[in-house]
């Protein structure tokens, strides 16, 4: 980004950056960040290539502020509903683990989160964010994966925190494992909302509001679920893994050396 930040921008000069991040968002989030180039994005927002680089320097440059734009709302909106659900929980001494689970879960499908960039009205701009933040939760480039780690970074360990205070039986193993899951089904869903009803057919096709519960209940019904394996067994389990790890080591370096 040049210096000047957009605020300081004419309005002519603001509503070219606007095609572009648009641009941008419609690009990254078909192809990904290895498979975009400023060059099909500028293309993509029929304006001349160098104008482009007259306002972001690189191509990370421009996904940094695509992802402020797009995601600061969802990253808002999580971080109040984890502080509000920490706030009840410490007068009622109660923590439940589906509450904590819709303070990631109903902010992804835009449930109460307002943008002044916007319109989430428009089905168009909902369905371009979606396929965009899918794309961010999936891309394994090390760019996407420093960037939106840096942006959510609070909101995760405030989540994980009060999610192992409302599930105080799961070791921290299965936690992590459930977390992932969780993760994996909001990606998916965000990514391939256009393949949703390939097996129902319209029926499927529900607004945001209603997924969200849809995808709330069934992960719910996961997340609080007891624990497979008890702390203690599960500690013996990775004990008896690290020994054979160790002791196939050893036999390998024997092995060498004969």
């Amino acid at each position: 980004m040049t210096v000047r930040s957009r605020s300081s921008r004419s309005q002519a000069a603001q509503q070219t950056m606007k095609r572009f991040l648009e641009a941008a968002e419609d690009v990254f989030g078909r192809y990904g960040y290895e498979g975009t180039t400023i060059r099909a994005i500028a293309a993509k927002a029929s304006v001349n290539l160098g104008t482009l680089k007259h306002y972001w320097g690189s191509k990370r440059e421009l996904f940094r502020d695509l992802l402020q734009r797009r995601l600061r709302p969802i990253h808002d909106e999580s971080n109040a509903r984890l502080a509000a659900v920490e706030a009840a929980a410490t007068r009622t001494a109660k923590l439940d683990p589906g509450q904590v689970l819709a303070c990631l879960i109903e902010p992804a499908f835009l449930v109460g989160v307002k943008s002044a960039n916007d319109d989430y009205n428009d089905p168009e701009v909902r369905s371009r964010f979606h396929l965009f933040f899918g794309r961010v939760l999936m891309d394994p480039s090390p760019e996407v994966v420093a960037e939106s780690n840096d942006l959510f970074e609070d909101t995760t360990s405030h989540f994980l925190r009060l999610l192992r205070r409302a599930c105080p039986e799961l070791s921290t193993a299965e936690l992590d494992w459930r977390v992932n899951c969780v993760f994996g089904a909001v990606g998916f869903a965000q990514v391939y909302t256009e393949r949703i009803g390939r097996f129902v057919g319209s029926e499927a096709d529900v607004d945001d509001a209603l997924a969200a519960r849809w995808v709330m209940h069934f992960l719910t019904q996961g997340i609080g679920a007891d624990a497979l394996v008890p702390v203690n067994e599960l500690n013996q389990v990775i004990a008896e893994r690290s020994a054979a790890k160790q002791r196939h080591k050893r036999q390998a370096t024997v092995r060498k050396r004969g």
